[in-house]
């Protein structure tokens, strides 16, 4: 079935979510009286289409959509109470193939492989080893920090509720990591009990749950093997019309900006995208740009704006850039400003 983009040319190439799980934000909105028609318009959605089956948005009108609902409720929560309302089933076809699945570790393995039909935004990674098994959530497209933060919350939330709800139990010590800060409503997070919940817990923005792998083979209630094989053939039909990402010199920028205690280099982005080195090398020169050039411009912009805060000595600055002393920091910050991170301080 074709897709079909809200308030976008026919054949636009703007990266592009589905509606179905911001109609859940919606229906949320009308339960609290507000009117979700005002909300849809600010964002150029138009109400009528947007209540149509097999539509989709462009990733630009879900960041208006996500700020004008917060702006109108009064409430940062937003992607926590979205978490709370998002079933397997509500992941359409992908869905039907997760509740099929005979075991979580099957699931898993299945979900990562077609997460890109839930949203084209995150790349989810499954490690499995003897005692522990890991999910990764890590953004594959340039967004705000507003956004990310509202992704973070609704990924973590609806994830552990998910494994919650098919192993019909609290996961036993199972652990989210968020990258974001802890937000001013963090006391919500009891409500994911027994999980530990843990903020600004990553070098790298996304989200990590951990979980124990005794759990991960126990039999799924609702295993169908006929359903699953039908579900996953529509699935891999489905990722054949999925459109590519943006800019990728936007999304290396953001992940430089959020990046915290480390500098990331070329070899982890190119894992977290499934491609060569080489390969996103090219596609930064064909944006007219490398990696090296960014992350110089980026760590040196990163530097100043801490410099003039004000708020960190010279030595927390360098190690929150990832250098690996001071006088790496100072040697690379006089490179690129002629001056010292002290003179630049003192130049007011």
């Amino acid at each position: 079935m074709s897709e079909r983009v809200i308030g976008a040319p026919a054949r636009s190439l703007l990266p592009i979510l589905p509606v179905r799980y911001f109609v859940l934000l919606c229906d949320l909105l009308e339960s609290w009286g507000i009117r979700s028609a005002d909300v849809l318009a600010a964002a150029n959605i138009d109400a009528v289409q947007f209540n149509q089956p097999h539509v989709n948005i462009t990733t630009q009108q879900g960041d208006t959509l996500v700020r004008e609902a917060e702006r109108v409720t009064g409430r940062m929560d937003l992607g926590f109470e979205l978490g709370r309302l998002v079933k397997p089933n509500s992941h359409d076809t992908l869905g039907y193939a997760m509740i099929s699945s005979p075991t979580c570790d099957h699931m898993f393995r299945l979900v990562s492989r077609y997460y890109r039909l839930i949203t084209p935004m995150f790349a989810m990674s499954y490690r499995r080893e003897r005692d522990t098994a890991e999910l990764s959530f890590r953004p594959v497209m340039a967004m705000s920090r507003e956004s990310m933060r509202f992704y973070q919350e609704v990924i973590a939330t609806t994830t552990y509720l998910h494994i919650k709800s098919l192993l019909q139990c609290h996961p036993a010590r199972c652990a989210i990591y968020l990258s974001m800060q802890e937000p001013a409503h963090v006391a919500r997070y009891k409500e994911l009990a027994p999980a530990a919940v843990h903020f600004g817990a990553a070098s790298m923005p996304g989200v990590t749950i951990t979980l124990d792998a005794e759990q991960l083979d126990v039999p799924l209630t609702m295993a169908d093997q006929r359903a699953r094989n039908l579900a996953e053939e529509r699935c891999r039909e489905l990722l054949q019309n999925v459109r590519e990402q943006s800019s990728l010199k936007e999304w290396v920028s953001m992940i430089l900006n959020e990046a915290e205690d480390c500098q990331p280099k070329l070899d982890d982005l190119a894992a977290i995208l499934n491609i060569t080195t080489r390969t996103l090398d090219r596609y930064l020169r064909s944006e007219g740009t490398t990696f090296r050039v960014l992350s110089t411009q980026i760590r040196n912009a990163r530097a100043c704006v801490m410099l003039d805060e004000g708020r960190l000595s010279i030595s927390q600055i360098a190690y929150r850039l990832g250098y690996t002393d001071v006088a790496n920091f100072s040697h690379a910050f006089r490179t690129g400003n002629n001056c010292s991170p002290t003179a630049f301080q003192a130049r007011k």
